[in-house]
């Protein structure tokens, strides 16, 4: 019996988990144990259906099969911010542009990070440092959607309520994190509470098929929100934006959280038609965390989809493109 034989480890009790691993290293072959981990595998794992991919994600996974082999390429990444649905009145520097911008910056190192994670989820070997490295690579992914997420929930989306003077019409942007929750807590226990030497890509990627969908579809459906409001006053909203930016990023680690951010941006791309400017860290900054603090956790960005200058990775190869 094989490790990849019966991936779903995390719905096991420990107990379970140490038969199973016990098996798959032929510590114990009598029938009595390996029903008795089927046993344990029926009593916590939730039905097949719960968990299936959809049907357009599936879809998706195909075509990019036969696509190119960039780290970040798989789900679609934000190119436009819908400028045609603002009025030709509005002036250009009015401060929705740029949060729709800088929102739809902070999404695409998201899916970034989600697409390099599917796309190295079955080349990943169990039992290395090099699953390590991988698992808290997800672990970082986790961790930045939990907290752009709150930052949202708990601050930004109330602060344009109060400035629109309408309690609850940024609701549906709260229920599209409901969405895809029960999605992102199989996730979140996946990469947290797998052992190295129990991890298996093909469960990694089941559960982001699982819950990329309708979490891809919330980034994207939340930009053209953000641009429609040009009708507060600028200077307004670029003070809750500010107040915000100071929340999300006042705990931010320079040793993992930073060197991770960097290795989600791609410098070339555009968004329609201009260069993006996130993260807005100064170059000396950015300088000190590639040379020195990115060093602690060196493993972990070589799964991120660019190298820490922000250029985008051949996933063959590793490679990268220059700016």
């Amino acid at each position: 019996m094989s490790p990849g034989g019966y991936s779903h480890l995390l719905y096991l009790t420990e107990k379970g988990r140490e038969i199973y691993m016990a098996e798959a290293r032929g510590q114990h072959s009598g029938p009595s144990s390996i029903r008795s981990a089927r046993s344990v595998r029926s009593a916590h794992s939730p039905a097949s259906s719960e968990f299936r991919a959809p049907a357009s994600t599936c879809h998706t996974s195909k075509v990019s099969l036969h696509g190119p082999r960039w780290a970040d390429d798989h789900y679609p990444l934000i190119e436009t911010v819908h400028l045609e649905t603002v009025p030709e009145s509005v002036a250009k520097t009015h401060a929705a542009f740029w949060v729709a911008r800088q929102m739809a910056q902070i999404h695409n190192t998201i899916i970034r990070a989600l697409n390099a994670s599917w796309n190295h989820s079955v080349s990943v070997e169990s039992g290395t440092e090099e699953a390590a490295d991988f698992l808290f690579f997800n672990q970082l992914i986790f961790r930045l959607l939990r907290h752009h997420h709150l930052s949202e929930d708990h601050f930004l989306f109330p602060a344009i309520e109060k400035l629109l003077d309408h309690p609850g019409i940024m609701e549906d942007n709260t229920k599209g994190h409901d969405s895809f929750a029960d999605g992102l807590a199989v996730f979140e226990k996946y990469v947290f509470v797998t052992k190295p030497d129990e991890y298996n890509g093909r469960t990694l990627r089941h559960i982001i098929e699982t819950v990329a969908p309708n979490l891809i579809q919330h980034l994207h459906d939340e930009i053209p929100t953000l641009v429609g409001l040009h009708v507060l006053n600028s200077d307004q909203l670029m003070k809750v934006w500010r107040e915000a930016e100071c929340m999300a990023t006042k705990d931010q680690d320079l040793y993992t959280d930073i060197p991770f951010i960097l290795g989600c941006q791609d410098k070339r791309f555009l968004i329609d038609g201009e260069k993006g400017s996130f993260p807005n860290l100064p170059w000396i900054r950015e300088a000190l965390v590639r040379r020195w603090h990115a060093r602690k956790c060196a493993g972990v960005w070589k799964f991120c989809p660019s190298d820490l200058h922000g250029r985008r990775r051949l996933l063959s190869r590793g490679r990268t493109i220059p700016t």
